[in-house]
């Protein structure tokens, strides 16, 4: 699936667009005015209004105007930005949310009418080059519960990627955020200019397939300031280890921070549809077709805030720290031995290659959680599959993915055998050293 040349990210593009693309995808031709001949299909007929340089994607449930004032006076106002903003809510909801109503018209007020058909309309930015594509999915077609936010940004991706692969947007990037960001100015300036980087596991020199912006939460002194800042020093702990341990998994994975190539989105199949969770998985199957860039900057400064949006994630953890009695005593940091435990299993892993795992200088509690992997069954896959020892670490890397490093690691806090790699309290962490 890795898109790693032109005729392979046009194949991939025109698929997804063809079979898996939401069908607002098929209201765009009406809504820009796109022609096709005869012998044309719809993604690839061209936009016959101005195009734009960038792409960026929000989804919103129950928000203020607030992101879109700051938005339009600066990032905007300053270049040609194609802005989708799906407005939404779950069908669990008997009415439409007033927030939700008072954001639509607010924007609508806004803005300026260019056209519209049936439930997205196109809105210019009065004075910018830019314009806002508005999706309506809480009005009609409320989206369905279990599905929430992940069909959200799939729904604004996928116009993305349409518009892309039409010409009608320049860059081939995707950025996603969210509502609760503050986006820098020079935000789209390190993506612009890239070079091909050597891919992920598996893949050869291509085009980065995503990008994770540096991000940090503004705190005030107060108890949610508090909590928000213990939770992003725990999720910067994550990465920080999975980095130490070599893991070609060290990157974060959160939906207001990231960017995506066109093509790598494609061939993923897009943002999983799912209440939650959709950017860790869509950026685990991203890592497979190439890089994912930990970018040093612009930085992005993210609201704190609890949250019940989605049913896990930071809102909800945040709201779980303020159950906490001290906050210094919240027991949500990894134990560092784990980490250690990793990287020494990612160094031995090309020797299984030709040598059974037991055989390897390996902790007990490791082998019992591989074990619980599935570690054998994909060892003797990854056999089959190869015909040198860096093609078969290519493929265990493939294998032994995010979601599988993340198992790994709470099947080592969990287990009897890893006794003494529990979590640890913030206090407790900075005593270990």
């Amino acid at each position: 699936m890795t898109p790693s040349t032109p005729t392979k990210a046009v194949k991939a593009v025109k698929k997804y667009l063809a079979s898996y693309a939401e069908p607002e995808t098929r209201l765009l031709e009406d809504l820009f005015l796109l022609h096709s001949s005869s012998h044309e299909q719809p993604s690839q007929a061209r936009i016959s209004t101005p195009s734009f340089e960038q792409v960026m994607v929000i989804p919103a449930y129950r928000e203020s105007r607030h992101f879109f004032d700051r938005l339009s006076t600066s990032l905007l106002r300053n270049h040609a930005v194609l802005l989708i903003v799906v407005i939404n809510q779950p069908d669990t909801l008997i009415r439409p949310d007033l927030d939700n109503q008072r954001l639509w018209d607010d924007i609508c007020r806004d803005t300026g009418t260019v056209r519209e058909v049936e439930n997205i309309k196109l809105r210019a930015v009065p004075g910018t080059d830019s314009a806002v594509l508005l999706v309506d999915r809480f009005n009609r077609l409320p989206l369905p519960s279990k599905q929430g936010v992940g069909l959200a940004r799939k729904i604004g991706a996928d116009l993305a990627l349409f518009l892309i692969n039409c010409k009608a947007v320049s860059q081939h990037w995707i950025y996603c955020t969210d509502a609760d960001t503050h986006l820098p100015a020079d935000y789209f300036s390190a993506l612009s200019s890239l070079t091909t980087e050597r891919s992920g596991p598996g893949a050869t020199m291509t085009k980065p397939a995503a990008a994770v912006f540096p991000f940090h939460h503004l705190c005030d002194a107060n108890e949610i300031g508090r909590a928000t800042r213990l939770y992003e020093q725990r999720l910067q702990q994550y990465v920080d280890g999975l980095q130490a341990a070599n893991s070609p998994y060290g990157f974060h994975s959160l939906g207001s921070a990231l960017a995506i190539n066109a093509a790598n989105y494609a061939s993923v199949r897009g943002f999983p549809k799912r209440n939650g969770g959709e950017d860790f998985y869509l950026l685990n199957k991203t890592a497979k077709t190439g890089s994912i860039l930990n970018l040093q900057g612009p930085e992005i400064l993210i609201e704190a805030r609890p949250s019940n949006r989605v049913p896990f994630g930071t809102g909800p953890a945040i709201n779980r720290l303020l159950n906490e009695i001290a906050l210094d005593e919240a027991q949500i940091f990894y134990h560092p031995r784990v980490f250690k435990h990793l990287q020494t299993w990612l160094e031995v892993m090309p020797q299984t290659w030709s040598k059974p795992i037991d055989d390897l200088a390996l902790p007990k509690s490791t082998i019992q959680a591989l074990n619980n992997l599935g570690i054998n069954k994909a060892i003797d896959s990854a056999r089959q599959q190869s015909r040198s020892e860096e093609i078969y670490t290519r493929h265990m890397h493939t294998w032994f993915d995010g979601f599988r490093t993340l198992r790994f690691i709470h099947l080592l806090r969990d287990s009897k055998l890893g006794n003494g790699l529990n979590n640890m309290s913030l206090r407790q962490l900075e005593a270990f050293g």
